[in-house]
């Protein structure tokens, strides 16, 4: 499995703030700079004081730049929030970036723990995800609220695949929903993996057979077994993303789409970090977004 980011919103957690700020401001958020529409907003020392951690968790960002490139701000392990001061003579303003940036995170904290979701609805992002099951999709494809494109069995031949292989057959250890945990024994492990693979390696032989007889596609594709691999284009906003993470990351999901949201959710620290920062102390939800 592999998941990327095709496209998102630039900067998406302004976004949700100005939206949201937006509400209530008496002003117009469209041509007001972003740290006089944050001003009136209340933030606390914790706000300040993991600011740094949460930032630099993100592979993307452990330099944060203003577009303008009139602030450049770096995080590294030696740095403290109250050095920064040491840096005003030589970048104007950076005191205020720093507060605003406290200010952006216990924005977005107050939205979402007060259930304000609809802001979340203005930022979007799209992923391209390989070699997923079948039965994946079934399971992934059923959030209507989410867009997808997926790899067509009619005009693509799957000829040369391998069928996912159920994570059952890999480890000792597996939670079934019907039965909890079970433990199967590590030969029979063996004897059954091995007869999954040449089963479905049989199935994709004469799929190709099939094919190659003059059979279409879209009726070939009927021997194919559920575990054979697609590509999907999977597109969101944030609000619809934090759902399915909220459905699909719980301990009694199915395995397949459990790993999928955890991926999913590694990308979203990077385009999101104080949502994701969030997210990660406080869900799942009881009530989903």
């Amino acid at each position: 499995m592999e998941v990327k980011v095709l496209e998102s919103t630039n900067r998406p957690e302004e976004v949700v703030c100005k939206a949201a700020r937006g509400d209530y401001y008496d002003g117009y958020v469209g041509d007001t700079d972003f740290q006089r529409i944050m001003e009136p907003v209340e933030y606390k020392d914790r706000h300040l004081k993991g600011l740094a951690d949460i930032l630099h968790d993100n592979p993307e960002s452990t330099a944060y730049h203003y577009v303008n490139g009139t602030i450049e701000t770096y995080f590294d392990d030696d740095t403290e929030l109250g050095e920064y001061s040491a840096y005003s003579e030589n970048y104007y303003g950076l005191d205020e970036y720093v507060q605003t940036e406290a200010r952006k995170r216990a924005f977005i904290e107050k939205q979402l723990s007060r259930g304000h979701f609809g802001p979340f609805e203005h930022v979007s992002i799209s992923f391209s995800i390989k070699g997923v099951s079948r039965s994946l999709m079934a399971q992934l494809t059923r959030h209507r609220h989410m867009t997808f494109d997926i790899q067509s069995q009619r005009y693509v031949d799957f000829s040369d695949k391998d069928a996912v292989l159920p994570l059952s057959l890999l480890t000792g250890h597996h939670h079934s929903r019907e039965d909890g945990v079970i433990d199967v024994d590590t030969e029979r492990q063996k004897e059954l993996r091995e007869k999954y693979m040449d089963m479905t390696d049989s199935q994709f032989e004469f799929y190709e057979e099939l094919v190659n007889a003059g059979i279409p596609k879209e009726d070939a594709r009927f021997v194919l077994p559920i575990g054979t691999p697609v590509n999907i284009t999977m597109s969101g906003n944030a609000r619809t993303m934090m759902h399915v993470l909220n459905l699909r990351q719980k301990a009694d999901s199915q395995w397949e789409i459990r790993d999928l949201s955890h991926r999913i959710a590694d990308k979203l620290q990077e385009w999101m970090p104080y949502t994701a920062h969030w997210w990660e102390e406080n869900g799942p939800l009881k009530n989903s977004p």
